[in-house]
């Protein structure tokens, strides 16, 4: 697949979908069709439907060997084509610049065949200009879909053009480069549907297109939404997306997160990557995500919330800022480190800034539950040194090193957080707590949950889940250990007691 389209500029067809799963999945995407969005391509960030099915590792296998580990999903779209009706040959605009890094594979549903299907001028990725160009060049009508035109136009870079319609059919996927030249005519009576799935390498910027036709023009805002399909991606580059979920909130998956990478070129202010947002059968709703925030900048006033927050530095300092209300002038600083995190009751007002000429990485855990404790019962604010402890050297034949945190908050009864540091060859066996488990690797490298996780990371195991690790680096693997039991009311446990002694 990677020869043939480094060669031709396109791959496939590829088998995907049954026709039992064409018939579940279509209907579903039909109705998102209609909803409103930041721009066409956005279907896949507000619809959960869109979203599993470009994060389907049977179409992740074709799009991981050409674009590596690290991949956004920018663009999901239903193309209909009615009878009689063709799509000019294009070049796909957003993902035209010459460094290449998109990939957009294209899902046959209904009525798709060789006739109906996509064509391209094979090889035209490689001729360093779009269609769009070259017919405004030659003073073509933009709409010209000749084969005969279109290759007198191919023929100026390549003597032995040729157009290539592939057999494609329903649940069968092409794989292209966005810079082929490519179109479409759907000659039969019969309406053809296919799914457009449009991805790239995670440090590739995406824009809206202003002007489809030649000379391209984007926007600079709003910047499309993009959802991480796959590893990591640098903080700033694009606007990254929380995977939607269904209408219910979705139940948080057991899995280790990569945190997002110091972008290479600083950030004008401040950027966020979501790893998740959902429950446990511990908590209510739990959230978490990474933010950057440039030298100088804050991301938001003084503010409050009735969930209760960890903020966890990962790389840089920042000075953490709280007062007693809002609207308070008097406030107080506290400057952090990696390793250390602060715990910000409910209703705690707070920001950060970053005081250093350095980005700041830091990593947030934020949750509420229905009942809890009554604030005079629950601990205050409390900022804690955990980077005293993980990064000292002394004893590294302890992998525990020590309680940094244990208090009962307003929404939990304990909320836990010890430091381990795991030499190489390390951990422990796979086990099951009867409370959520945060663990953030900040450095070396551990195996977990079948595959290897480098730090910077996030790792989150709800109650009753499987999970544990190894140290597989060389260096040895260190890491803040939180651990979240739920605030269950006085009431519930006098009830729950009551219906044990009965048997019940």
């Amino acid at each position: 697949m990677i020869d043939d389209i480094e060669r031709d500029g396109f791959a496939g067809p590829f088998p995907v979908l049954s026709r039992k799963e064409r018939g579940r999945l279509l209907p579903k995407l039909i109705k998102e069709r209609q909803k409103k969005k930041v721009w066409s391509k956005a279907s896949a960030v507000s619809n959960h439907h869109y979203y599993k099915i470009a994060s389907d590792p049977r179409i992740l296998e074709l799009v991981r060997p050409v674009l590596g580990e690290d991949i956004i999903l920018w663009a999901a779209h239903l193309v209909i084509r009615h009878p009689d009706t063709e799509h000019p040959f294009h070049c796909d605009v957003e993902s035209s610049s010459a460094d290449g890094g998109f990939l957009t594979v294209w899902l046959g549903l209904e009525n798709t065949n060789s006739a109906s299907g996509l064509k391209f001028v094979r090889g035209s990725h490689r001729y360093g200009a779009t269609v769009q160009e070259i017919k405004a060049r030659l003073g073509m009508n933009a709409t010209e879909n000749s084969d005969a035109a279109v290759l007198d136009a191919a023929r100026t870079f390549a003597q032995d053009a040729t157009i290539v319609q592939p057999d494609v059919c329903d649940g069968a996927a092409l794989v292209f480069d966005g810079r082929a030249w490519h179109g479409s005519h759907n000659p039969s009576t019969t309406t053809r549907v296919a799914l457009l799935l449009q991805y790239a390498r995670a440090d590739r910027p995406v824009f809206i297109p202003e002007a489809f036709e030649w000379p391209f023009r984007f926007k600079t805002e709003p910047r499309p939404p993009v959802l991480v399909v796959s590893g990591r991606s640098p903080i700033g580059v694009n606007q990254i997306a929380r995977p939607p979920g269904a209408r219910r909130l979705a139940a948080i998956p057991n899995a280790a997160f990569d945190l997002p990478e110091l972008p290479a070129k600083p950030v004008a202010h401040f950027a966020s990557m979501p790893h998740f947002r959902g429950r446990t059968a511990k908590i209510e709703f739990m959230d978490a995500h990474s933010s950057v925030l440039a030298p100088g900048a804050t991301p938001h006033p003084l503010h409050a919330h009735m969930e209760e927050e960890i903020l966890i530095v990962i790389s840089g300092q920042a000075a953490l800022i709280t007062a007693d209300d809002v609207g308070s002038e008097s406030v107080r600083r506290e400057t952090m480190n990696a390793g250390d995190f602060a715990y910000y009751p409910a209703f705690q007002p707070h920001t950060l800034v970053n005081a250093s000429d350095k980005p700041v990485l830091y990593t947030m855990l934020k949750w509420r539950n229905e009942r809890g404790h009554a604030p005079g019962e629950a601990s205050r604010l409390a900022f804690v040194r955990g980077s005293d402890t993980l990064f000292a050297a002394a004893d590294l034949g302890k992998r525990n090193r020590g309680t940094i945190l244990n208090a009962r908050t307003r929404w939990l009864d304990r909320l836990h957080c010890h430091v381990s540091i795991a030499m190489p060859g390390v951990g422990y066996a796979p086990h099951a707590d009867r409370y959520d488990v945060g663990i953030v690797l900040f450095s070396g490298a551990i195996e977990t949950l079948g595959k290897r996780i480098s730090a910077p990371a996030l790792l989150y195991h709800p109650a009753g889940a499987m999970h544990g690790l190894k140290s597989i680096g060389a260096e040895p693997a260190r890491y803040l250990v939180f651990e979240l039991d739920k605030a269950v009311s006085r009431w519930s446990t006098l009830l729950h007691a009551a219906r044990n002694l009965l048997g019940r």
